[in-house]
């Protein structure tokens, strides 16, 4: 099954009012493994997180060619500004392009949607196999966006998804959680090193991703926000209750 939302949340128990684990994206794979009432017990494919989805968020669709690379994108009932808009997409998102020239690309929707086709603008996307070196400018491009926990929306985010969506434009699928994405096998750099574009601080429970020597993009419940903040504001902030764990070179 795919999600034929822009997004779907997965929850912990098959009910509205249990808590947010993650989110699932436009035309991201799950496999089933239970089901309860108008729910499913789901891994996503993408990063093998578990969770409960309503049915209601879930649909068929091609084979995905292309990914969205821009924060948000307008999904358009034709091939004009003019024509109105059917949905948006979020980055992440997972499209199949039936057609495509300089300026749209025409999308191929599930056919549960009572549009069968629709049309984003061709600066937005990027083949599967496309791979981004300046991932770290996906996450400033996410600054301002406001903090959610469980967020994987660029409506909302926490701050393992803004790890997560910015390094896969990379051409990597990472984990959901900070406390996996510690774990992957990158060069470890000590706490006293000269930090480069590109390195990835670790906390408990919290990451965040250096623009340059000094700066950290965070997405976090302190301001509420993704941030670009000097690194040592947040070592102060936070001070011996939590210490940095962990700094890798995810270049």
């Amino acid at each position: 099954m795919n999600v034929i939302s822009p997004s779907i949340p997965m929850k912990s128990e098959p009910n509205l009012k249990s808590g947010l684990e993650t989110e699932c994206l436009f035309g991201e794979s799950l496999s089933i493994l239970d089901k309860h009432l108008d729910w499913y017990y789901c891994k996503l494919l993408t990063d093998n997180y578990c969770g409960w989805v309503s049915k209601n968020g879930l649909g068929e669709i091609i084979l995905p060619t292309h990914r969205v690379i821009a924060n948000r994108t307008f999904l358009f009932k034709d091939n004009n500004v003019k024509s109105g808009y059917i949905n948006y997409l979020p980055l992440g998102s997972k499209i199949h392009v039936e057609d495509l020239d300089k300026e749209w690309a025409k999308v191929c929707l599930s056919d549960n949607e009572n549009d069968k086709f629709g049309f984003i603008s061709s600066n937005h996307i990027v083949k599967n196999s496309k791979k981004n070196s300046d991932w770290v400018g996906v996450a400033e491009k996410l600054i301002g966006t406001p903090y959610v926990w469980g967020g994987r929306n660029s409506i909302g985010l926490d701050c393992s998804a803004l790890l997560q969506l910015s390094y896969q434009t990379y051409g990597e699928n990472i984990p959901r959680n900070s406390i996996d994405q510690s774990q992957l096998k990158k060069k470890l750099i000590k706490n006293n090193a000269t930090l480069q574009r590109g390195f990835v601080v670790f906390w408990k429970g919290h990451v965040g991703i250096m623009a340059d020597e000094f700066h950290c993009i965070h997405a976090n419940a302190f301001y509420m926000e993704v941030t670009k903040e000097p690194l040592v504001n947040i070592v102060n902030r936070t001070g011996k209750n939590n210490p940095v764990i962990r700094i890798m070179d995810f270049n």
